[in-house]
């Protein structure tokens, strides 16, 4: 009879023991799937080092040639070490979840003794006692514990998302900031080169009692300026290639590298900032992922309601024997008085973090709508100079250029109005590129970079 009644303890063992578990692969391949529609790259976790070799070979394919944002925005998901820490982050994750589909193991308990005393002899020699103890509550608490670490593992898969995003955006922003470097550097030079030979034809000019010497000097200072500005320019772009370098994790490991492509134009129009913003509140993976934190608040603080009166139920089955004499068997229970500690402490707490999930999550949603009206304005701001650039000033400089018609490029008003045409550009690339970066940063605020950062328009 006894036997019988144990069979539904131990079903309910084996049962909490076998609740399914994603595997690894799984789990990381959830994370990869939801990122995978904002990005134009996938998402690879290098777990071992066959998976780290085939990385680093498409990462290799990748870099022959010059690398375009979208195989940038590759390279760094196959390379970066820091989205493999995230990766590993999750594991950790879905440890905490085996974790708590795991009921506590049993105790087995062995007691030997022996009487003594004045009547000791009146006893048999020895009593043995074997018996078998289970926490019943660890058992009862599974379906708690598994939903909370569900939550948790869903929210570290969107912080997961939430970083490779992230990650995206800071590529794009280094990419279009390279790729504005090096253009700049190049105007630099042809304005040095310019200023030069009008200095030559200046210097020339005075040798033949053309000019003053004084004009010579000015020149000589002015030149000296734009070579300065070079040097400086050409400095920026090896910041900015460094930068690059780190973002897609070949720093180190290949330099000989370079990017395809210049700064798209300014596109037809932007994304309308308050769609943006709706959608946003429903997109974002780190809204998400503080949503789920809520829910895991909320999972653990009613396990902690339901179980305040009973932490600690165990259930045995003991068996005494005395040497030469008859075994007893019996069942034992042993459970905690609530006498003392009714889990006040273990209710504010679970109830205190609740709250601050809570508040969290509004301030993240305050936040992201901030972020995206910072980032809208700064797009329309920027567009608006851009067209302004493109509609009046390079056009001036342009025909001021042209009216001086054919002549020698190293006299004074050729010079001057070439450099001055140089000057707008640098200044239109530079705020092309400000726009650039701007419409990443909106677009990842949004939650969707893929679709409202223009790099497929």
């Amino acid at each position: 009879m006894l036997r019988n009644r144990c069979w539904p303890c131990v079903g309910l063992l084996l049962l909490a023991g076998g609740c399914a578990v994603p595997s690894a692969r799984d789990n990381a391949t959830a994370a990869s799937g939801l990122v995978g529609p904002t990005v134009p790259a996938p998402l690879v976790w290098r777990r071992d080092p066959e998976a780290d070799r085939e990385a680093r070979e498409r990462a290799a394919e990748l870099l022959e040639g010059g690398l375009t944002l979208r195989e940038a925005i590759a390279v760094a998901f196959l390379a970066s070490p820091s989205l493999q820490v995230a990766f590993e982050e999750l594991e950790i994750s879905r440890a905490e979840l085996v974790a708590a589909t795991r009921p506590a193991n049993p105790y087995v308990v062995l007691g030997s003794r022996e009487p003594g005393g004045d009547l000791a002899a009146y006893y048999p020699e020895r009593t043995i006692s074997v018996g078998v103890l289970q926490n019943v509550m660890s058992l009862l608490m599974i379906p708690g514990r598994r939903a909370a670490a569900q939550r948790n593992l869903e929210r570290v898969r969107f912080e997961v998302a939430q970083q490779a995003a992230e990650h995206a955006t800071l590529v794009a922003e280094a990419w279009y900031r390279y790729s504005a470097a090096l253009r700049l550097v190049e105007l630099h030079e042809l304005g040095v080169n310019a200023a030069r030979s009008g200095l030559d034809a200046l210097t020339i000019a005075v040798a033949n009692g053309e000019a003053d010497s004084d004009d010579v000097d000015v020149s000589r200072v002015e030149l000296f300026r734009m070579e300065s500005d070079l040097e400086r320019a050409r400095l920026e772009a090896v910041d900015e290639r460094a930068r690059l370098a780190t973002l897609l994790g070949i720093a180190g490991w290949r330099d000989d590298w370079q990017i395809a492509g210049n700064l798209p134009g300014l596109p037809a129009s932007d994304p309308d900032a308050a769609a943006v913003e709706a959608a946003a509140v429903r997109g974002r993976f780190d809204l998400q992922a503080a949503q789920k934190l809520v829910e895991m608040r909320l999972r653990e603080l009613s396990t902690q309601r339901r179980f305040r009166w009973l932490n600690e139920f165990e259930i045995g089955l003991f068996r005494d024997k005395a040497i030469g004499d008859t075994p007893f068997t019996g069942p034992t229970v042993a459970f905690d008085v609530p006498l003392f500690d009714q889990r006040q402490a273990q209710l504010l707490q679970a109830d205190a973090a609740l709250r601050s999930a809570t508040r969290n999550l509004e301030a993240a949603v305050l936040e992201a709508r901030q972020q995206i009206r910072r980032h809208a304005q700064v797009v329309a701001s920027m567009r608006r100079l851009i067209e302004h650039y493109e509609r009046d000033i390079l056009p001036h400089h342009q025909r001021m250029v042209a009216q001086l018609g054919a002549g020698r490029p190293d006299e004074g008003p050729r010079v001057n109005a070439r450099l001055g045409l140089l000057e707008a550009q640098r200044e239109h690339l530079q705020l092309l590129r400000d726009y650039w970066v701007a419409r990443s940063a909106l677009a990842h605020a949004a939650g969707d970079w893929l679709a409202l950062s223009g790099i497929g328009q």
